[in-house]
């Protein structure tokens, strides 16, 4: 094991394994910021989408906007592990701008910086890690350097994503347009196969240039709008 791995797994608290804090890491309660996004459910339903799409619109953001981040989750956890400590700000800095560079709009990079920073606040209060000092703020990189102090593996990492993706469509909708919540539950299992199919796809990544470049213009487009809508009950 490399020293900068094994000081990352020695930073977990004692007789805590990586498996209990994947779930921990997961769970829709950890206060990281989640409760105030829909992941673009909001616009969607607002803009249109019937409710009997949700299916159809998580298996869209798996396959783009959410197979970026997860990636990039798991670039991000691969270089902090592999890089040294001082070097690790430049490095991360430069994936962030890679996952910028895949995001057109501002509004989801906004909502995605207020993210990271409750996401860093939270890693701080448990590993210590001062994730201020490595420069970039978006989600993705955060959650990477988070599951590297964890344990998690890079198939894991990208699981966490995917599935916290899914939770948050399902979660958000079951708020806006009320249904039965055991539809959503058969939704969420639904996607799982997707997810693990995600994970298959990005779990090997372990530098920028090997990030993909998904694109979800209507999306996008719909974040955009919902910025400025006076009236909703999730930032985006």
């Amino acid at each position: 094991m490399r020293s900068s791995e094994r000081a990352a797994r020695e930073s977990v608290p004692a007789a805590v394994s990586p498996d209990y804090l994947r779930l921990l890491l997961a769970d829709g309660r950890l206060p990281t910021g989640a409760h105030t996004q829909s992941a673009g459910v909001e616009p969607a339903l607002r803009h249109g989408m019937g409710l009997d799409q949700v299916p159809n619109y998580l298996m869209a953001r798996l396959r783009t906007v959410t197979e970026v981040e997860a990636a990039t989750s798991v670039v991000a956890r691969h270089l902090w592990l592999a890089t040294e400590r001082t070097q690790r700000a430049s490095v991360l800095r430069g994936l962030d701008a890679a996952w910028r560079a895949r995001t057109v709009s501002h509004a989801l990079r906004a909502a995605a910086d207020l993210l990271g920073r409750s996401y860093a606040r939270m890693a701080a209060a448990l590993w210590s890690l001062d994730l201020n000092q490595t420069g970039p703020t978006c989600r993705a990189v955060v959650v990477g350097a988070t599951a590297a102090a964890a344990g998690l593996s890079a198939r894991d990492t990208a699981r966490l994503v995917g599935f916290e993706d899914v939770q948050t469509v399902v979660a958000a909708a079951l708020k806006i347009t009320p249904f039965d919540p055991a539809l959503g539950l058969r939704w969420a299992a639904a996607a799982g196969a997707e997810v693990e199919a995600l994970a298959d796809r990005v779990q090997d990544l372990q530098s920028v240039d090997q990030l993909p470049a998904l694109g979800a213009p209507l999306i996008e487009a719909w974040g955009q709008a919902h910025a400025t809508t006076d009236r909703r009950l999730y930032r985006a």
